[in-house]
C-alpha cells in the first residue's frame, strides 16, 4: 500500500502524484497532513519530509519513502513498469523531459505565484516581466517539441505526467491564452481527457 502525503487543497505538484497513481492503479491511502498554528507542516511529518512539503509518499511494500514530485513519478514508474521506456535512448527521453519540468517551469511557475498572488511588497514590473517572459519563451520550447508528436516524447510518460497540472494553470499565471500554443494546447486537451486524469483531478 502507498501512503499519499498531501495537505488540505490542491497543487500541480500533488495533482503530478494523484494522476500518477490513478494512472497506474496503484493501491493507496491519502493521509492528510496537519498545519500547526504557525502555518507550518505538522512536527512529526520532518521525520518523512525534512523540507516540511508535500507530496511525499512511504511505499509499505517496500519500505521506501519519498519525497519530491519528480522523484516520486520515477519510483513509481520504475515499480509498476509503466510510464518510463526500457530502452535507454527512449528512457533518456522521458528522463530529459522531466528534468525540464522539475528545473524550469516548475520554479518558474512558483516565482511568478509568489509576486502575483502572496507577496504584497512592492515589486518592479522588470521582475514580473522577467519571469513571464521566461515562461512565454518556455511554453515556444514546449510548443515546439509537441509540432511532430503525440506527446513529449512520442508515447505517453512521467515527463507529461510530472508538466500537465502546470498547464492547466498557465493562463492564470502569464496572462497568455494557451491557444497561443497550439500544439501544447491540444496536448493539454488530449491528457484531459484521459479517463485517470479526470478521475485524479477530482481527488
Amino acid at each position: 500500500m502507498i501512503i499519499f502525503y498531501r495537505i488540505p487543497g490542491d497543487s500541480p505538484n500533488m495533482r503530478k502524484v494523484s494522476v500518477m497513481l490513478a494512472e497506474t492503479g496503484l493501491p493507496h491511502t491519502v493521509q492528510q497532513v496537519e498545519r500547526q498554528n504557525d502555518g507550518q507542516l505538522a512536527e512529526e511529518f520532518h521525520r518523512i519530509n525534512p523540507n516540511a512539503t508535500v507530496p511525499a509518499i512511504i511505499d509499505q511494500q517496500t519500505g521506501v519513502t519519498l519525497f519530491e514530485s519528480g522523484a516520486i513519478l520515477h519510483y513509481l514508474a520504475e515499480k509498476t513498469g509503466q510510464y518510463l521506456p526500457t530502452s535507454i535512448q527512449a528512457r533518456a527521453e522521458v528522463m530529459k523531459w522531466l528534468m525540464f519540468e522539475v528545473a524550469n517551469v516548475g520554479p518558474t511557475m512558483l516565482e511568478v505565484y509568489h509576486y502575483l498572488l502572496t507577496d504584497t511588497a512592492e515589486l518592479p514590473d522588470a521582475v514580473l516581466q522577467r519571469y513571464k517572459s521566461r515562461l512565454a519563451n518556455l511554453g515556444h520550447i514546449l510548443d515546439r517539441q509537441l509540432s511532430e508528436r503525440e506527446y513529449l516524447c512520442g508515447e505517453y510518460s512521467i515527463a507529461d505526467i510530472a508538466l500537465y497540472p502546470w498547464l492547466l494553470i498557465w493562463e492564470d499565471m502569464t496572462d497568455v491564452n494557451l491557444a497561443t500554443y497550439p500544439n501544447l494546447h491540444t496536448w493539454v486537451n488530449k491528457i484531459s481527457e484521459r479517463p485517470a486524469v479526470r478521475a485524479a483531478l477530482k481527488m
